[in-house]
């Protein structure tokens, strides 16, 4: 068996029930064939086995000739994560999902910042693009939450696009949660509290794909979800003051980013909205308190 300085491991992001096209999939191997790490590593993609009837095209054995496919009979993304570990073999390992892009340096760019700077940990920039105002504007409210503006130790990561140490995610599993938001959050809470140390590398970027108002209907009820759920106690009386934290983030995250996030006309987009999102974001934190197995017809699983 090969031991590698880098694995790869990308996780198959698709709603489900989705006919499989594969599109993803080939930007982001497109992206791994391209990258300018000089050291060689593996990349492993894995696939649930509802799948497994969907030959892999074989373009992708072309741009990444040992491409290593691996099936987990299940569906949740954090399983996948998790099984595609066990099957790698790299003394650090990357976690990303095939809906995301990344730059031609961001291995290299993670790899350098992890091995020189010492850390557990080490995620770089994940945006939406910037050709629009509306990726522009999601960009802030959505990406810049771990974004401290500038390269450096961080409290928080991205649980999608990240390097790690490998004993970090062997010691580290994600628990089962009723969504990935609070898995990750749960996870990352314990790696803290074990004293491991974050990096944020903002040089290493990562294009992530983006949708339109279904996309904000779902990631905010999700969102909602998540804040109710970790609060520490289910009470209808915690909704207006988890709405009024989310908007002192927003706005500290323009404080802090907004000039250079947004072009000047792109700001009366931005409290339209802010405002639009508070209806996903209460219905989510009902979800919550409902008690739900899981956020009805939400594609993150």
């Amino acid at each position: 068996m090969t031991t590698y300085h880098l694995s790869v491991v990308s996780v198959s992001d698709y709603e489900p029930g989705a006919e499989k096209t594969w599109n993803d999939e080939k930007a982001l191997i497109i992206a791994i064939a391209e990258q300018d790490l000089a050291i060689p590593f593996e990349v492993i993609l894995v696939e649930s086995t509802k799948h497994r009837g969907q030959p892999v095209p074989s373009e992708f054995f072309d741009l990444i000739p040992d491409l290593k496919v691996h099936y987990c009979d299940s569906e949740q993304s954090a399983t996948l994560k998790d099984y595609g570990v066990s099957v790698s073999n790299g003394t650090y390992i990357a976690v990303l999902e095939s809906d995301c892009i990344p730059a031609k340096n961001w291995l290299r760019l993670l790899l350098e910042a992890v091995d020189a700077q010492e850390y557990d940990i080490v995620s770089g920039r994940t945006y939406y693009g910037e050709e629009t105002a509306y990726q522009r504007v999601m960009n802030l409210m959505h990406r810049s939450w771990d974004d401290p503006g500038s390269s450096g130790s961080t409290e928080e990561i991205s649980n999608n696009g990240a390097v790690y140490h490998r004993e970090i995610l062997e010691k580290y599993p994600y628990p089962d949660a009723v969504t990935p938001f609070i898995s990750a959050a749960i996870r990352n809470k314990k790696i803290r509290e074990g004293g491991h140390r974050f990096y944020f590398e903002r040089t290493a970027k990562m294009k992530h794909a983006i949708g339109g108002a279904g996309f904000i209907w779902d990631y905010q009820r999700n969102k909602g979800h998540q804040c109710m759920s970790t609060v520490g106690s289910y009470k209808y009386s915690n909704a207006p003051k988890l709405i009024a934290q989310k908007f002192i983030r927003e706005i500290w995250a323009c404080k802090r980013l907004g000039n250079e996030y947004l072009n000047l006309y792109d700001w009366p987009l931005l409290p339209i909205i802010m405002l639009l999102e508070i209806v996903p974001f209460t219905v989510g934190m009902f979800d919550a308190l409902r008690k739900v197995p899981s956020i009805p017809g939400s594609a993150y699983r």
